[in-house]
Formats: structure tokens, sequence, C-alpha cells
């Protein structure tokens, strides 16, 4: 009896924990669909209102619509042929980080880096890095 109590002390914060997460996850899943086949219109889904960008070492903080118009030519410009996550993780219990490399058509090797936080029980997209490799 005692072994079954301590097993559920010790799985009720793992499923808890996870449950949060795997909100989390499923965003960057979409995120990371979005940016494999270059469909800004599925990324600007999770744009924070104003996000801070950086595009090849040019950005700042831009609004929605500026990130949409960037990386609409990002993708014009270099037209996905592959992207790997090559790392990701959660920073805080609120915010979760991904990094990945992008291999566009044009030869292009790119280092893509983002941030989704989530506040008030909205997920999105605050920081995103694109950077040659």
């Amino acid at each position: 009896m005692k072994r079954y109590i301590i097993t559920l002390c010790l799985l009720i914060p793992f499923f808890l924990c996870v449950s949060f997460t795997d909100s989390l996850d499923n965003i960057c899943n979409e995120v990371n669909k979005g940016i494999r086949n270059g469909n800004v219109q599925q990324l600007s889904k999770y744009f924070s209102s104003t996000v801070e960008l950086s595009v090849l070492g040019k950005g700042g903080y831009v609004s929605k619509s500026q990130t949409t118009f960037i990386l609409t030519d990002f993708f014009k410009e270099n037209p996905p042929k592959s992207y790997e996550v090559k790392q990701g993780g959660s920073n805080s219990e609120n915010t979760k980080f991904v990094i990945g490399t992008y291999i566009s058509t044009s030869g292009g090797n790119f280092k893509i880096y983002y941030v989704v936080k989530k506040e008030k029980e909205v997920e999105s997209i605050h920081k995103l890095t694109i950077e040659k490799k």
C-alpha cells in the first residue's frame, strides 16, 4: 500500500506537467510544419501581436502583419527543401524554445530559433530568429 501511495504521489506532478507541455508541444508541432512547408499563413496564426523578429541580421520588435510580410519574402527567396528540429526545451513553465536547421532549394542553410510563450491561456510566438549558418 505504501508503495502504491508513493508511486501515485510521484506520478501526479508528472501528469500535471505533461498536460501543460502537451499544449505547447502542439503549437510547436504546428509551427514546425509551417516552417517545413514555408507556409506563412500557418505560422501567422501563432504570432504574438508583437514579435521580436530577426531575419538575416535585420529586425526588431515588429507587428504580426509585418512579421507575416517579412517571412513571406524570406520563404519566396528561400523556398523550403528541408527543416529539422535540432533542439527544444523549456526555459520556464510558460516558455518553450525550438532550434532547427532550414535548408532552402536555392542552397541556403539557416538556423531558425523561436520562442513560444503562454500568457493568459494563449500560446504564441514571441521571438523568431533566422540566421545564415
